[in-house]
């Protein structure tokens, strides 16, 4: 039969389109080829009308230049007929048949079990018995509940009156200073509570009574108020005064709203508006700006500037960078725009940049620079710099109108002090002389600006030798004498000991909060504690004076007492370095014997680099050690022996050495470090 298809072309297709095993795509033929060459050769040359193959047709060799005969004609043909390729499921030994149309392939080496035609019937009869109905179980018959009431006959006699209502309102009236002065406002925290719980973990393996929380909260609130009560009276700071008139230190501007108040750091007294340092938020209590959080007692220096002091955060790096630097240099960005930091893209500042010389601290390599905004002047200053010598630095924002869902562009303008706009030394000279400028007197305006820049490259020099002070107040002995006995009954060691370890958790708790008070009630009250008394112009001049003569006189009377027991020191320690010499040398005519017995003993201890012989042996550590050893023996015992004037030769310290060493070889493998 003739095919009415391209068997080329159809194999070519059928590779791209799907993947082997391919079948004939005839009707009735269910042969499968594992090869597409299979399938091209049984197409070609299979007849599918008649069962018996095709002749094959006569291949040339061309190498060979011979051919192969053809095949014989007539009756020895149809008696030898050409064998065709195995087809893919007779390679794979598979027996392939179709159930249902679904094609099912079975192995001819599975065993499969023989059943007769009633089995089969049998079988499927009862397969195909209707299963028993089974009833489901009823369903639980829910009953609503029912109002249940009793009546009490003598309810009206059991009932009272209300109460009858005070002829005023109640008001809450808050206590007096004095008054909260007598309770306790100390409340613990988790770290109280850790605290705690090692001491009394020791307490308890004293045989001491354990420390209440209660207990700990009244000594803490004591420690507290007493400390603010000797800052008090010796008119001590107790906090960071807050400058009123102070200005943000990265805008330069003092004007604030309710949604953009001026912030001050309790420690640094940094000034910086909500906007401008990235607080969203104001925390209740206590705000540290990030330097002071995370680096309170260690200055820390800016990758951008030379200059130490300002609002500082840090950069993805781990470095630290003022927040104005990273405003006006060009390619430095914000990770996060509301919180502004970590400060990133410290990469993308070009070379260049660190290698101009600033104008104002004349400074070069330290930090990067930016221009003059004037095109034709290349000035270059830090930025703090700029901002202390007073140079005219706008920023405003472009392309007012645009969409609102498009970001913000920002033009930044900075100016040198030769190219300063006009109109800037115009508004600078109207205030100070209040009335017309003229041409003439921009000059002057120039020269102070130049007088400035001078003046603030001493203001920066001195700034970099600033360093943050942590104020953490101090008791006197007297006081936590007194403060003791609240501590509960016990021993007085035990108080004094529990006394001593509390002064010094409540100090380093007062230090780690950078000295600010424990208790809000004064957090509230030490900022404006330390000039009352001038504003009220109750103190005496004179009075000050003689304080500060007789506080001088005892300060140097302090210092006499200092370098004298330096003194008395220092002669002390002569005398007993002199004394032991002194006893070296006695000892060594008294007993010449064992001073050499023990330089002896000294030598041996050096040679037992590891330390084997040096101890007793632990019996808890080796228990059988005293089954095997009756007589132990090691260095430390020797030395004892000879201090105990034990030893009377050397032959009996050879002795003792010689049990040592037979001790260790007897009880060691000759495998272990001990015996080699």
């Amino acid at each position: 039969m003739g095919l009415d298809f391209d068997v080329l072309e159809f194999c070519k297709k059928l590779r791209q389109n799907r993947p082997p095993p391919y079948q004939c795509p005839l009707e009735k033929c269910d042969k499968v080829y594992k090869s597409l060459c299979g399938l091209q050769y049984h197409l070609q040359n299979y007849d599918h009308d008649n069962p018996t193959p095709a002749t094959p047709q006569v291949a040339h060799n061309r190498k060979n230049r011979r051919s192969r005969p053809a095949a014989p004609t007539g009756d020895i043909a149809l008696q030898s007929p050409p064998k065709e390729a195995l087809t893919f499921a007779e390679a794979q030994k598979v027996v392939q048949f179709e159930i249902d149309g679904k094609i099912s392939r079975i192995s001819i080496d599975q065993p499969l079990t023989v059943m007769s035609l009633e089995e089969w019937q049998k079988k499927n009869s009862e397969l195909e018995k209707p299963l028993p109905f089974v009833e489901p179980p009823p369903e639980p018959h829910v009953k609503l509940p029912e109002a249940s009431f009793k009546l009490i006959e003598d309810y009206n006699e059991r009932v009272s009156d209300a109460p009858p209502r005070p002829n005023a309102y109640i008001r809450f009236i808050e206590k007096s200073a004095e008054e909260l002065d007598g309770e306790v406002e100390y409340d613990v925290d988790e770290e109280d509570t850790a605290w705690l719980g090692l001491i009394n973990k020791q307490r308890t393996k004293q045989g001491l009574q354990l420390v209440s929380v209660d207990t700990l909260e009244l000594l803490m609130d004591r420690l507290e108020k007493e400390s603010y009560f000797q800052a008090t009276q010796n008119g001590q700071q107790t906090a960071a005064t807050v400058d009123e008139d102070a200005v943000c230190c990265i805008c330069m501007d003092g004007e604030c709203q309710n949604t953009n108040v001026i912030l001050f750091c309790d420690m640094c007294n940094l000034a910086v508006h909500q906007d401008c340092y990235g607080v969203p938020y104001i925390p209740e209590g206590q705000w540290l700006c990030r330097r002071c959080l995370q680096s309170p007692s260690r200055l820390v220096s800016c990758v951008l500037c030379p200059n130490t002091g300002g609002a500082f955060k840090q950069t993805d790096q781990g470095s630290w960078a003022h927040v104005v630097c990273a405003l006006w240099i060009p390619e430095v960005r914000f990770a996060n725009t509301v919180f502004l930091e970590p400060i990133d893209s410290m990469e993308m500042i070009p070379p260049a940049r660190y290698k101009l010389q600033c104008m104002v601290c004349k400074q070069r390599g330290a930090g990067a620079c930016i221009q003059c905004h004037k095109t034709s002047c290349y000035t270059a200053f830090h930025v703090t710099c700029a901002q202390q010598a007073g140079l005219y630095m706008k920023m405003e924002a472009a392309g007012g109108g645009r969409d609102p869902s498009q970001p913000v562009q920002v033009a930044k303008m900075a100016y040198c002090d030769a190219h300063t706009p006009s109109h800037v030394l115009q508004e600078r000279k109207a205030l100070e002389s209040e009335g017309d400028v003229k041409s003439a007197d921009l000059s002057i305006i120039r020269q102070k600006g130049r007088d400035k820049i001078k003046q603030a490259r001493r203001v920066l020099a001195l700034k970099r030798t600033w360093s943050p002070v942590v104020l953490v107040p101090t008791l006197p002995a007297h006081r936590v004498a007194e403060i003791a006995p609240l501590a509960g009954d016990g021993p007085a060691p035990a108080k004094a000991q529990l006394m001593k370890r509390l002064l010094a958790y409540w100090t380093l708790k007062r230090h780690s909060r950078n000295g600010v008070p424990l208790l809000r009630r004064l957090q509230t009250s030490s900022t404006s504690h330390g000039t009352r008394g001038i504003q009220d112009g109750t103190v005496n001049v004179r009075e000050l004076c003689n304080q500060l003569k007789y506080w001088q006189r005892i300060r140097q009377d302090l210092e006499r007492a200092r370098l004298l027991c330096e003194l008395v020191r220092k002669r002390e320690r002569l005398k007993a370095e002199h004394t032991r010499a002194w006893e070296r040398c006695v000892t060594h005519a008294l007993q010449p014997e064992r001073a050499a017995l023990r330089k002896l003993l000294r030598l041996l201890r050096q040679r037992d680099v590891t330390d084997i012989f040096g101890e007793p042996v632990d019996a808890s550590q080796v228990p059988d050690y005293s089954t095997i050893v009756k007589s132990p023996m090691d260095l430390s015992t020797m030395a004892a022996r000879l201090e105990r004037g034990e030893y009377r030769s050397v032959d009996d310290v050879e002795a003792d050495f010689r049990l040592m060493i037979d001790n260790c070889l007897a009880y060691n493998d000759a495998s272990t470090v001990f015996y080699k």
